[in-house]
Parts: C-alpha cells; sequence; structure tokens
C-alpha cells in the first residue's frame, strides 16, 4: 500500500469519525456546556475531510464543491471560539455576535472570490495552492483561534482541577491538530514533500472531544476503550499480513504473494472484526446452554427485586424467594429465614440463608444471606445465587423495617385508643356509682332474696367499671426485686378457699412493680377459680422457672375444662371472655400489664394440665 492511499484513507475516516462524533454530540450530550458550538466544529472538520478528498479524487465538478468546503475554515474557527466561551460560562452575546458576523462575511468573499487553485502536485492529480492575498483569510482564522486558546490559558489558574484537565486536553488536541495541518501548507510554500503530518488528522477530533467529556461521560471512556483495542488490533493485523506476505513470496506461494498488502489487510481486519461482533453473543449462547440461568440481565434483577419487595410477610417473602430462584436456576431451592442457620432439614439441598447480623464495633444489625450447600456449583452459578442472596438481604431489611414501622403504628393507635377508652371510662364511672349507690341503699327494705341478687349484680357492675378502669388507665410502674415465691404465696393467700399448689424455686426473683405483679397473678387464678367453681377435684398450678437472658417463665395452670379453639386466637382481646358472667377484660389487663413490663403472656401447655397460662417476665439476680 502506497503513501498516497494511506493519505487518502486517513481523510476518509477523519471525515467519518468527526461526523459520527458530531451527531453522537448533538443527540447524547446536549446537557454538556458548549457541546452543541462542539459538534459544529466537528462537523467543519469532517467537511474539510470530504473536501480534499473530492479535490484529489473526484472529477473537476466534485474538485470545485471540494474547494469550497475546504474554505469554509474562517466559520469553523467561529464555532470553536462559540464552544469555548461556553465551556468557560462567559456571557458575552455581543463579542459573539461579532465574530460570528466576520466569520460569515469572510466565508462569502472567500466563495465570491473564489480563493484557491487547483493544480497537480507531487502524485497528487489536484492539491490546494492558497493565492497570495489568501493569507488575509488565514490570518482572520489564525486570530480567532489564538482568541480562543488564550482564553482557556487566562482561566487555568482560576480553574478546578477537572476544568483544568479538560482545558489541558483542548490545548494538547490544538497542538496535535496544528501539528498535523501543518504540511498541508507546504505546497502553498513551495516545498515539495509529502504532508505526510496530514495523515495524523483523524486523531484531532478524537482527542479533543475524549478531553472535555472523559471527566463527564462514563461512555465516552468506554468507546475510547474500545477504539484503541480496534487500533491495536488494526496495527497486529497489518504486521501479521505483512509477515505472512513475505513467507509466502519465500515459499514461492505466488497467489498469495502477490495479493497487496492492503487487500491482505483489509481481509485479515474484516474476519477479525466479525469474530470480535460474534464473540459476546456466542459466549452467552454457550453460557446458558451448559449453564442455565447462570446469566444475569438487568431486566431479570428488575425482575427479583420487583417480586422480592412485594412480600408483606415473613413465611411469604421465604416461598416467593424459593420460587424465584428456583425458576430461574430450573431445580429445587430453599429459602431460610431467621437467625439460626438449619441443620439437617433438606440436606444438601441448595439454598440461600438470610439473617439478622449482629453488628460490629458498635454498629449496628443488619441483614445478610449465606449460600448452603452450593459447594458443587460453577463460579457463574455461585455468582447469581450471592446476588440473589444480596437482593434478598435487602427485602429483608426492607420487610424488617415495614414490619417494626407497622408494630410501631398499631401501640400509637392502641395507645390513642386506650386514652379514649379511659376518658370514657372515667365518664361511665361516674355517671354510674351515683346511681348505684342510690340502687343500693333503695333495696336496703327489700325482701332478702331480692336485695342479695341486687347486690350482686351491684356489684358485679361496678367489677365491671373497675376492670374499665384499669385497662384503660396509665400504666405507671414502680420497678423492684420481687421473690417469685413470696409473690405467689401472697395472692394465693387471698383466695384460702382454693389449694393452688406451687412449684417454684425460692432463689428466683422478678424485676417488677409488686402491686401490677399482684394484680396480673390475681386475675390468671381468680379466672382460673371461676372455671374451676361447681367442678370435682378442682386443681390450679402456679410454677416459675429460670429462663435464658435473665428471663423468667411463669406459668399458671388449671385443670378445668380448657379454651374453645375458636376463642384461642383472640383470647387476649378485651371484652373476649370464656367464662359466663366475665367482662372479658381480665386476660386483656393482664397483657398490658405484662407488655408494660417488656414481657409475653400466650395460652401454653402443660402436661396433665387442660389450661396453662405461660408469662415472660424480666428476672433479677
Amino acid at each position: 500500500m502506497d503513501i498516497y492511499r494511506v493519505y487518502y484513507f486517513s481523510l476518509v475516516f477523519q471525515s467519518c469519525i468527526s461526523l459520527g462524533l458530531a451527531a453522537w454530540l448533538w443527540a447524547k450530550a446536549p446537557h454538556q456546556s458548549g457541546i452543541k458550538p462542539l459538534a459544529l466544529f466537528c462537523v467543519g472538520i469532517g467537511c474539510w475531510a470530504l473536501g480534499q478528498l473530492g479535490m484529489h479524487l473526484g472529477d473537476d465538478t466534485v474538485a470545485a464543491l471540494g474547494k469550497r468546503l475546504v474554505n469554509c475554515g474562517p466559520i469553523n474557527a467561529v464555532f470553536f471560539l462559540h464552544f469555548v466561551f461556553r465551556f468557560l460560562q462567559r456571557d458575552r452575546p455581543r463579542q459573539l455576535l461579532a465574530v460570528y458576523l466576520l466569520g460569515i462575511v469572510t466565508l462569502v468573499l472567500i466563495q465570491l472570490l473564489d480563493m484557491g487553485t487547483l493544480a497537480p502536485w507531487l502524485g497528487f492529480r489536484r492539491y490546494y495552492f492558497f493565492p497570495v492575498w489568501g493569507w488575509i483569510p488565514g490570518i482572520v482564522v489564525s486570530s480567532i483561534s489564538i482568541w480562543a486558546y488564550l482564553l482557556l490559558l487566562a482561566a487555568w489558574p482560576a480553574a478546578a482541577p477537572k476544568q483544568r484537565g479538560k482545558i489541558l486536553a483542548i490545548w494538547f488536541a490544538g497542538v496535535w491538530g496544528s501539528g498535523a495541518s501543518l504540511m498541508f501548507l507546504n505546497a502553498s510554500l513551495g516545498i515539495d514533500i509529502f504532508p505526510y503530518s496530514v495523515i495524523l488528522l483523524p486523531g484531532y477530533a478524537l482527542l479533543l472531544v475524549f478531553g472535555i467529556l472523559r471527566y463527564d461521560l462514563m461512555v465516552v471512556n468506554l468507546w475510547a476503550n474500545r477504539l484503541l483495542a480496534w487500533l491495536v488490533l488494526m496495527a497486529i493485523a497489518v504486521a501479521l499480513a505483512s509477515l505472512l506476505l513475505s513467507v509466502a513470496a519465500r515459499t514461492g506461494f505466488a497467489p498469495l504473494a502477490a495479493m497487496p498488502l492492503w487487500q491482505l489487510w483489509l481481509l485479515g481486519t474484516a474476519m477479525l472484526g466479525v469474530m470480535l461482533v460474534l464473540e459476546g453473543p456466542s459466549r452467552r449462547a454457550m453460557e446458558r446452554l451448559v449453564f442455565p440461568g447462570a446469566h444475569l440481565e438487568a431486566g431479570v434483577l428488575a425482575d427479583w427485586r420487583l417480586r422480592l419487595d412485594a412480600a408483606s410477610s415473613w413465611q411469604e417473602l421465604e416461598r416467593i424467594a424459593a420460587s424465584t430462584l428456583g425458576a430461574h436456576l430450573r431445580q429445587p431451592m430453599r429459602v431460610v429465614l431467621g437467625d439460626a442457620r438449619p441443620a439437617g432439614d433438606g440436606a444438601g439441598k441448595p439454598g440461600v440463608h438470610c439473617y439478622l447480623a449482629a453488628g460490629k464495633d458498635g454498629k449496628a444489625p443488619h441483614w445478610r444471606s449465606d449460600l448452603m450447600a452450593w459447594e458443587g456449583a460453577t463460579p457463574s452459578v455461585t455468582r447469581v445465587g450471592e446476588v440473589f442472596g444480596a437482593l434478598l438481604a435487602a427485602a429483608a431489611a426492607r420487610l424488617d423495617q415495614l414490619l417494626r414501622y407497622a408494630e410501631h403504628e398499631k401501640e400509637r393507635l392502641q395507645q390513642a385508643h386506650l386514652l379514649e377508652l379511659g376518658g370514657l371510662a372515667a365518664t361511665v364511672a361516674h355517671e354510674l356509682r351515683n346511681p348505684l349507690n342510690i340502687i343500693s341503699m333503695a333495696a336496703v327494705m327489700a325482701p332478702p332474696e331480692v336485695r342479695a341478687e341486687i347486690r350482686a349484680q351491684i356489684e358485679r357492675a361496678d367489677h365491671l367499671i373497675q376492670d374499665l378502669l384499669s385497662y384503660s388507665g396509665e400504666v405507671r410502674l414502680n420497678r423492684q426485686r420481687v421473690p417469685v415465691a413470696e409473690l405467689v404465696q401472697r395472692v394465693a393467700a387471698g383466695h384460702p378457699a382454693q389449694a393452688i399448689a406451687l412449684d417454684v424455686d425460692e432463689a428466683l426473683c422478678l424485676h417488677i412493680d409488686p402491686m401490677r405483679g399482684e394484680q396480673i397473678l390475681g386475675n390468671l387464678i381468680g379466672n382460673a377459680m371461676a372455671m374451676l367453681r361447681g367442678r370435682p377435684d378442682p386443681r390450679i398450678l402456679v410454677a416459675a422457672e429460670a429462663h435464658p437472658d435473665g428471663w423468667v417463665l411463669l406459668r399458671v395452670c388449671d385443670n378445668g375444662p380448657g379454651v374453645p379453639a375458636d376463642l384461642a386466637a383472640d383470647l387476649f382481646q378485651p371484652f373476649t371472655t370464656r367464662r359466663p358472667g366475665g367482662t372479658g377484660l381480665g386476660l386483656a389487663i393482664v397483657r398490658r400489664l405484662v407488655e408494660a413490663h417488656g414481657g409475653s403472656v400466650r395460652l401454653g401447655e402443660r402436661a396433665g394440665w387442660t389450661c396453662c397460662f405461660e408469662l415472660l417476665l424480666p428476672g433479677s439476680p
């Protein structure tokens, strides 16, 4: 390949890359300051290269058009100055308008006077020669360009580091472009040396755009990386083609040796390009075939996130996670949510364990995930599990936060409800007690059996009022160290008619309000006695034992009729009762007082007993 073909190829490359950059800048980076003038400047560079090609390779008509494109230099210099104004954020509309008018007038004069002549030079059929007066527009173009570079130089001291990097890149590109175009003047200066430097002009637009946008757009760096890789591969292809031709000539393989170097290079480059284009799809297709589900795309991750975030409970999150991961990997998967890693259950079945990990060095606990039984998985499939585990941990953290918020909101609403109920209960107590006292005094003269019935109903009404006030009132605690045995004995002493069995360690102590403790046990024992009334062999057991983490487990059991299944779920709700004549507030009060101490109460089971309430209360050393 002779030097003239290289020269023409560089012009083709320059026109393609400059016009391509202009279109990309106009479409992809309009928000960057000064991008539109820079795009127009790139258009001017591309048109200059097209004009050169028209002069060298076209007929007379095309050559004349090419000369007109080459003569558009003044307006292109104005585009560059406009870009510099915008780049430096200098609002000078009057100066810019004056420069545009100067550039347009110069351009019109050049076109009207048909500046420049085309004549053979060296091996070129036509080459551009400046006339004697042609140096005047050249001075205009140079002055505008120098003004732009001086503005950049003046902005350097006050510029931020990022802005300085861009200014330096513009200066470097300008030096490159000026040096590359310098030998274009050889013919006009009477220097009969081939314009080698023009071959380097395609790098001017690339360096300029890359230097400006590399700090703002990551995609520019990615494309620069790809372009450099292609240039290296093209250079390697040329070297290999030359070596192949040399070997073919020495071994007597005439057909291959006779092939021009540029054709062999073009063929090798095309084959290399096809291989590079097909490499990615082929690799992904083989991965899908050998490792189904191992390929992750943005759409898959977005779908996983939406599915996991839709869960409203821990059970639902486990189910959705297991089905989603299993469907992607095309095999059954298990997902376990909880602090303790499961052992034995589903051994050998791969899955993900997501749990709340304790924070280190004073940091808050956080959700994380571990893979279970993934030892035989390939690295790509393992990566899928790790990514899914990270999304699952994020979904678990979100669900945990939502459930905590829901619980907090529930407590807030309950407190508001209790305040409202407390006001109502106080009003009812005040309004009812006076009439009840009047009824009680008026019944003194009634027959004994009537008087006894009235007294019983008045006591029942008074008991209901007391329960309402107790349930809806504010819970204030005076915590003390209370021995469990003494507390149980005091409450049992208030019920001498019923034998109460005790199974309590004398050393166990609670950290509670003793008055509230007596109220809790008194309600539970009173409830048990009411259920045992009229039954043969009534028995009540109060047991206590130490529980991990400093808690004490209390049990109050009886051998009564038990709790119906339809009442078990709502047993601790207000106005839910399992005995005739009950107010339905006793167990609700127990629950409220226990939770005020930070504990919990539930309906449990104990062998030999039909009903057993379990209370978890804070212990005291």
